[in-house]
């Protein structure tokens, strides 16, 4: 099967680098950034290294997401793309940016794809498929046909243990709130599409355990804790990071902006022990801090709970009153006790939230085995219910619009469950943009309600400002130490062992500074003098005198005597000594093949031994290229496809032309009419000025190019045949149930039962044969049952198996058998 992906790849990274779509830039250098990383053969190491993209709630993931096949298409070894959710809702949000009709076929006006003009009009759609469980086996041969799968991780987990998806067909693999991939599922998935080039989208960096995100690096950031003494902690390297606060200084923001509302108290009355006390709200604060399990106790208390209450239902009215629109609220109380009471206030003080409140206070009350929504939570998404309470159950996945406040009523000790606690209230709905004062009833200003004393201002303050890290337990456990040789390395050998391989990765380069044994002690320097047996030099002419005969030793004893020591021969000496020492040590560069475990590499040989204990280094990185800058396209022309054909937009936009004028280009370019050239039939001079006369009609034609029929989603065309021809089937039965003297007592008798004629016969023995009991309870259902069997026998593929083709064969199949069957009930005697 050819890949979508690449055939397009080309026309979609132009026009992302020639800024013609509509993108918001940030999802533009997203793509860019993904684009750079597979080109720099960073995702393709092995281990694999995922593309990480950080971006916050309503911020346009889903559309990246959609995009990043096409920019990944070069390095990609199988041909679709999995986009994998968290769960159902996620599955189906991700499909609500590709509308198609019953028939599969696509509503391109509504598909941002070509809404924000990434593809042009002419470009087939990509081919998707959703993996839904409740229709998995009716289109599961549609599977071949696809380009995108899109499935939730519990039903895709469940396709991968029964081996229902090929993994080398798999070239990229989409994980959406990636900061989950760390739990084993995740990982079961990842591996089983062991080609496929990762990328990890999330709106948060932090998981709840403090593990790290798998196939993910970290950097170390030295952070100040609350008495101002400064800690380790460790943020993932993003490949691109577009955050809520960046978000937020568009115009317009893609997103609600986000305000605090808090209940505040001149004083705390307390019972204790039978006696009331009052507390200022110093006091207060103060106990809180020291006496957790007291403070829990007062959250639940009726009294400071309703002022709360209060405020969050005024607010949410006034947004429902003053825009007509559905807004709702979540309140997240502090336990499953604590979310019955809450609930219980609300609907005893607030009349008209009489029967608009939800509970839920567990994972199976949010959202199945299978990733599908509760019915509270449906309802909730349906307008039903106005208020949902919840004990840390509404996070990830939780996705509804109108939700537009946030009632804190728990305890919130980290960022991670406050931003997504506060990331449900955060997605733009129709209406005025957000200006810069807070506006509680306002459409697009999200609201967090608490009380003073929960003190989640800090929190707050914090969530808006933004934050750099966040600490990763395992690492900070085992912090980044420069490994170490812990055996002695020959010259040669093609393994290394170090103290420590858990940040080097294959294709590494690293720096071993090696000492180099001394050189062996030079021989005496060459002395004319003794070789020649000179007694002594003069300079008088040019006379030697020699003495060949006299000792060595006596020579000796009459040396002549040196001149002092000059300054320029101490510098002299003083570099030679420091070129020595330079010289004692050598550094090797040496390339990490494989890692092999925990302490052993596998390296290209080097010719130096290395003693044990010697440091090992990363490379420094490459020195950057000089910055290049875009100035213009040269000769650009988009490619259009028409049909099953590619064009560019230019000859597309001349064959238009001359068809309206009854013409037509030849395949060498010649413009004929009737099938003749124009050049045989036009004076050269004549000929040039049509030619002339085209160009000029050509600069002001504005054509707008065709969609392809395509089917885009194969599974819901799947869908819709197969309940066409199983319509005509039943249709075919009706028919015969319409011959009342045939079958007098219809459809919801048993004279069909009882007194079978031979082909019914067949089919009850069929069943007995399967050691069933004969359960068949009127006509219609043996006659269903017999019809379908004997498709499935003369075919040999259940009804979800056959392609269009095999339909219709099976609708004659069954026209025959009814005939048959007519004709065996004419001739019955009853």
């Amino acid at each position: 099967m050819a890949n979508y992906f690449l055939a397009y790849h080309e026309l979609v990274l132009s026009r992302l680098v020639g800024g013609v779509t509509k993108l918001y830039p940030h999802q533009r250098e997203a793509l860019l950034a993904i684009y750079h990383k597979a080109a720099n053969g960073e995702m393709t190491t092995i281990p694999r290294q995922a593309a990480l993209i950080l971006a916050g709630v309503g911020t346009g993931k889903t559309l990246i997401q959609a995009l990043t096949p096409f920019v990944l298409a070069p390095y990609m070894t199988g041909e679709k793309a999995l986009f994998l959710s968290d769960n159902c809702t996620l599955r189906s949000r991700f499909l609500r940016d590709f509308p198609t009709d019953s028939r599969g076929y696509p509503r391109y006006h509504q598909w941002l794809l070509y809404s924000l003009e990434v593809l042009p009009p002419g470009v087939p759609p990509p081919r998707i498929v959703e993996l839904d469980a409740s229709n998995f086996n009716s289109y599961a041969y549609a599977l071949q046909q696809a380009d995108m799968l899109v499935g939730n991780r519990q039903f895709v987990l469940n396709l991968v243990n029964r081996g229902d998806i090929e993994p080398e067909a798999i070239g990229a693999l989409v994980v959406d709130e990636a900061h989950f991939s760390a739990a084993a599922s995740y990982r079961t998935i990842v591996n089983y599409c062991q080609d496929a080039l990762l990328t990890y989208f999330t709106g948060s960096k932090f998981r709840s355990d403090s593990q790290p995100l798998p196939q993910v690096e970290y950097t170390e950031v030295v952070e100040l804790d609350e008495w101002g003494n400064p800690t380790l902690q460790y943020a993932p390297i993003a490949d691109y990071e577009f955050t809520l606060q960046q978000a937020w200084k568009l115009n317009p923001p893609p997103i609600k902006k986000l305000t605090l509302s808090e209940a505040t108290s001149a004083a705390f009355l307390i019972e204790e022990n039978g006696v009331e006390v009052t507390y200022t709200p110093e006091q207060f604060f103060i106990k809180a801090q020291s006496d957790r399990a007291w403070f829990r106790q007062i959250l639940f208390g009726d009294r400071f709970t309703l002022p709360v209450l209060q405020m969050a239902v005024d607010i949410l009215l006034a947004k429902r009153q003053k825009t007509g629109q559905p807004h709702a609220m979540i309140v997240r109380a502090l336990n499953i006790a604590h979310v019955h009471r809450v609930a219980k206030l609300l609907q005893e003080n607030f009349p008209i939230l009489q029967a608009k409140v939800g509970l839920i206070h567990s994972e199976t009350e949010s959202y199945d085995l299978a990733g599908r929504p509760s019915d509270v939570i449906q309802k909730f998404y349906n307008g039903e219910l106005w208020v949902l309470v919840h004990c840390g159950m509404v996070g990830v996945g939780f996705d509804h619009a109108w939700a537009s406040v946030s009632c804190c009523l728990g305890i919130l000790k980290s960022l991670s469950p406050a931003e997504q606690e506060w990331g449900r209230i955060i997605r733009r709905v129709p209406g005025e943009l957000p200006g810069y004062f807070p506006k509680f009833d306002h459409p697009n200003w999200g609201v967090v309600v608490t009380h003073e004393s929960l003190e989640i201002r800090p929190l707050f303050e914090q969530f808006i400002r933004g934050v750099e890290s966040d600490t990763i337990r395992e690492r900070d456990k085992n912090p980044h130490l420069t490994p170490v040789l812990t055996t002695e390395y020959e010259a040669g050998e093609t393994v290394i062992h170090l103290s420590d391989t858990a940040n080097l990765k294959p294709g590494d380069v690293l720096q071993v500074t090696v000492p180099v044994n001394p050189t062996p002690a030079p021989s005496s320097q060459f002395n004319l003098a003794q070789e020649l047996g000179i007694n002594r030099v003069t300079e008088k002419a040019e006379t030697y005198q020699t003495n060949l005969t006299q000792p060595i030793s006596e020579i000796d004893k009459n040396p002549v005597k040196q001149p002092s020591t000059l300054p320029w021969e101490t510098e002299v000496q003083a570099i030679k000594m420091h070129l020595a020492q330079l010289r004692s040590f050598r550094n090797l560069n040496v390339q990490v093949e494989a890692i092999l475990d925990t302490s052993r590499i596998q390296i290209t040989p080097t010719w130096l031994d290395i003693p044990m204990g010697v440091k090992v280094s990363r490379s420094r990185s490459p020195k950057p290229l000089p910055d290049a800058h875009f100035l213009d396209h040269v000769n650009l022309d988009w490619q259009v496809m028409v049909g099953e054909q590619v064009f560019s937009y230019s000859e597309y936009r001349k064959r238009s032309l001359l068809q309206s004028k009854g013409l037509e280009l030849s395949p060498e370019g010649e413009i004929l009419a009737d099938g003749v050239p124009l050049t045989q039939t036009m004076p050269p001079p004549v000929y040039e000025v049509f030619l002339k006369g085209l160009e000029a009609e050509l600069a002001t034609l504005n054509l707008d190019l065709p969609h392809s029929e395509t089917v885009a989603r194969p599974d819901v065309a799947k869908l819709e045949i197969q309940a066409r021809y199983g319509s005509q089937v039943k249709s075919l039965i009706h028919d015969l149930f319409r011959q009342r003297r045939y079958i007098p007592d219809g459809v919801e008798g048993t004279s069909l039962i009882e007194r079978p004629v031979k082909l019914l016969s067949q089919e009850i023995e069929r069943v007995r044969a399967k050691g069933q009991e004969v359960k068949f309870k009127n006509n219609q259902q043996l006659l269903h049952s017999a019809v379908f069997a004997h498709i499935k026998e003369k075919t040999g593929k259940s009804w979800s198996e056959h392609s269009e083709e095999e339909y219709k064969e099976a609708c004659q199949i069954a026209r025959i058998y009814l005939m048959r069957l007519l004709e065996q009930l004419q001739w019955r005697k009853y």
